[in-house]
């Protein structure tokens, strides 16, 4: 299957922009499939950086052909955990994922790898090889709440990520408890608009009034730098 990047576009926004954009686009978008109930859910996600923070300065500096590897899970539910490689090529990005189990994720947090090196799942062999030749190790865990919209032209997706929050205790990954930390303090979130091939007018008309705030955002960055 030929593989499919897509456009990223980020803006910082306040509480109340979001409230109101949402609004005028859930008038012809359609909530995520993936909503067991309300109009958010929660994602925790386990970041890879090495002790020189590779990934963190090529970030920042904005180095146009980068890799980040993380571990996923949302709303707490332990029985869907993912491990995605999130690839940016200049103006685009493409996800790579599979499935990791409860039990592998917590051998990684404990350091125990070796059963990685011959494991059936390319992406699992890559993390090893990262971890093995460029001391790749979980570095930050970021917490926020999500609010999804998707639109069938243009394989559209909206979301207004809040509450984001940064947590440097590794080891608190499946813990409900973890001593997290508020990266944006003053009420704003992060609306993110991914896309194929175009954009529709109808979604850049709505969006149009944050457009002056488009920005490179990285929830890991912030957290990494304010955990």
């Amino acid at each position: 299957m030929e593989e499919k990047w897509r456009k990223e576009l980020k803006y910082t926004v306040t509480e109340g922009e979001s409230i109101v954009t949402a609004r005028r686009l859930s008038s012809f978008m359609q909530r995520d499939k993936n909503l067991k109930g309300g109009r958010e859910y929660l994602i925790r996600s386990l970041y890879f950086d090495n002790l020189y923070e590779k990934v963190l300065k090529e970030k920042l500096s904005g180095t146009a052909v980068r890799d980040k590897f993380r571990i996923r899970y949302y709303d707490f539910d332990t029985a869907f955990i993912r491990l995605e490689k999130k690839s940016k090529r200049y103006a685009v990005g493409h996800k790579y994922q599979c499935r990791l189990t409860a039990e592998e994720v917590q051998k990684i947090i404990d350091g125990n790898t070796a059963w990685m090196e011959e494991d059936e799942r390319p992406l699992v062999r890559e993390l090893f090889l990262k971890m093995k030749l460029e001391l790749f190790r979980p570095s930050v865990i970021v917490d926020y709440c999500r609010e999804p919209f998707t639109y069938a032209p243009g394989n559209v997706r909206i979301t207004f990520d809040r509450d984001i929050c940064s947590c440097k205790d590794i080891r608190a990954f499946f813990r409900k408890d973890a001593p997290t930390v508020p990266v944006l303090r003053d009420g704003r979130c992060i609306m993110e608009v991914k896309y194929d091939d175009f954009l529709p007018d109808v979604v850049s008309r709505t969006i149009l009034t944050t457009k002056n705030r488009e920005q490179a955002f990285s929830k890991f960055a912030a957290c990494s730098l304010n955990g």
